[in-house]
């Protein structure tokens, strides 16, 4: 025996190593490694306990792999052991994973039968999978069923909960739970916080959701995280001052930013996309451009998503030519542009009357192998029509057909509003005919439009029949086609009367009572009837006018 093979034998590692190395393997995913280290065991003659397979059995279930688990299920009665419920609730993870709830709910029913006992950690991965298939209400009857196995809920089976009936807008639902957590003396944990701050941002009114936190604001949930002794990772402040950018309180996502900083988290990418798109949007665009340029000091890489929001704020301040500049800078540092960045510059460039750039930086776009998008086309379409180019823009617009690109609801809209501008009225018409053989549903822009038309030409009874028609498409119409209405209802009233020039000039303000009564009695006779809605319309029409004496 070689003095090497003497020390292996004499050192040999025992299987409670082994079992702590395939643990932290595990942890990572990493089953191939896994499967070596196994395999060195056998090799070794190191043999394996339940504890082992059952590692084994886990690794492969958690990157769903459940056709290799069970092969080591299978070893497990082959080495004389019986599966326990780790075994079992090990599968119904990988079922879940694979979104087999069929075979991982086989697996949970038949547990009790085989003497095990279900514990919340298998109640926890079938919630869990439920709840990614959207099979909220199962999951639910699930959770309540959890004391029949003198099982108790957790933080996670809670958050899991939670974070489906938030994104189902089941508000009053994850409220409750909320509530019952707190009862039961279940604090909220960093995911919990995290689900409830990223609910915060996409429900309405959903800021009930975090009760007397959210009164004060982002800084009232982040100290009510510290109080819990919750320690907010950089995930939760993104999600902070994501909505206190959303909120225009740019001042308090500032503070947020500095609070990080303070706790030694380091601000990334999706920290700086939120500031320095809000600050663009608010016209803020020298600021997010010096915020912008100290990003490399930072460590910190500028994006696609951050050069689009300087590209789309400078040309919303008409500063088109350092859009342009801030694109082929991008451009040269391997920041490679998408179809957002594109349409931002074309759109500057068409607002500014600069239709030829902007086609030259359409086709440099197919160059660089983006395809335009329905976006790209309505800018220059509209820009077509503004110049009066109604040929060039029908013919982009039927380009667009072939292409297979399919126009949205602002395509044709942009098509309506400028044939009813040029008197254009069986075009407007024949064009929303096509929107609705197009599967496009017409909004309150769209049917306001074609009112507006009607009225310009003296035809307030076909705009009533479009506002018949839009209320019979479940469209509420806006403040504007109320105003529209009134204003052609007064036009003709002065045409009667005085015979003198139309446009609307309201005296001391406010508009005769009985155009009012002649609006709703139009209304009605069109077989349109005025609901709580309109009537709101019609209230906010008038506080309008007043503010706004002349058309």
């Amino acid at each position: 025996m070689s003095k090497d093979e003497r020390f292996e034998l004499k050192y040999k590692l025992a299987v409670e190593c082994y079992n702590t190395l395939l643990n932290s393997l595990g942890r990572f995913g990493l089953v191939d490694e896994m499967e070596k280290l196994f395999m060195e065991m056998v090799e070794k003659k190191v043999y394996p306990n339940l504890y082992t397979y059952n590692k084994m059995v886990e690794g492969y279930c958690k990157v769903g792999n459940v056709v290799e688990a069970k092969q080591y299920v299978s070893k497990i009665v082959e080495a004389g052991l019986e599966p326990d419920f780790f075994t079992d609730t090990a599968l119904i993870l990988g079922y879940c994973r694979r979104k087999d709830l069929e075979s991982a709910f086989k697996v949970f029913e038949e547990m009790p039968l085989k003497g095990l006992r279900r514990n919340e950690v298998a109640y926890s991965h079938l919630i869990h999978g439920l709840c990614v298939a959207r099979r909220i209400g199962e999951a639910m009857d699930l959770f309540l069923k959890m004391k029949e196995d003198d099982c108790y809920p957790t933080v996670r089976i809670y958050t899991v909960l939670i974070e489906a009936l938030c994104g189902s807008k089941r508000k009053s639902e994850a409220l409750n739970l909320l509530k019952e957590m707190s009862q039961k003396g279940i604090k909220p944990n960093i995911h919990t916080y995290t689900v409830l701050i990223r609910s915060e941002h996409k429900l309405d009114k959903a800021r009930e959701l975090l009760g007397h936190m959210l009164e004060k604001g982002a800084m009232g949930v982040l100290n009510e995280m510290l109080e819990r002794r919750v320690v907010p990772s950089v995930v939760t402040y993104n999600l902070l001052i994501e909505g206190q950018c959303r909120s225009g309180n740019i001042d308090s996502a500032y503070r947020l930013l500095s609070l990080m900083n303070d706790r030694g988290l380091v601000p990334d990418q999706l920290t700086y996309n939120s500031l320095i798109d809000s600050l663009c949007k608010r016209k803020r665009v020298e600021e997010a451009r010096e915020l912008f340029d100290s990003l490399e000091q930072k460590g910190v890489s500028p994006n696609v998503v951050m050069y689009t929001a300087l590209i789309d704020g400078y040309c919303k301040s008409d500063k088109v030519d350092e859009a342009h500049i801030l694109l082929e800078e991008m451009v040269s540092k391997n920041c490679f542009p998408n179809s957002l960045t594109f349409n931002a510059l074309i759109h500057g460039l068409c607002t500014n009357g600069k239709l030829g750039e902007a086609t030259l930086l359409e086709e440099k776009m197919v160059k660089m192998g983006l395809a335009p998008t329905v976006t790209t086309d309505t800018i220059l379409i509209h820009r077509l029509l503004k110049q009066g180019d109604f040929d060039h823009a029908e013919r982009r617009f039927h380009h667009m057909l072939i292409s297979g690109t399919k126009p949205d609801a602002h395509t044709y809209t942009t098509f309506i509003q400028s044939y009813c501008r040029a008197g254009r009225l069986q075009e407007a018409v024949d064009m929303m005919a096509k929107m609705k053989e197009g599967g496009v549903f017409p909004d309150s822009i769209t049917y306001s439009s074609l009112i507006e038309g009607y009225g310009e030409l003296g035809l307030t009874d076909d705009a009533f029949d479009v506002l018949k028609r839009m209320l019979d498409a479940g469209c509420e119409p806006s403040q504007h086609t109320f105003l529209y209405l009134i204003k052609h209802l007064v036009e003709i009233k002065n045409r009667k009367e005085k015979g003198g020039p139309t446009g609307l000039c309201l005296m001391s303000n406010m508009i005769d009572f009985e155009i009012v009564v002649e609006l709703l009695e139009k209304m009605v006779e069109h077989g349109v009837t005025p609901n709580a809605v309109s009537y709101e319309k019609l209230i906010k029409v008038f506080v309008s006018v007043q503010q706004n004496a002349t058309w």
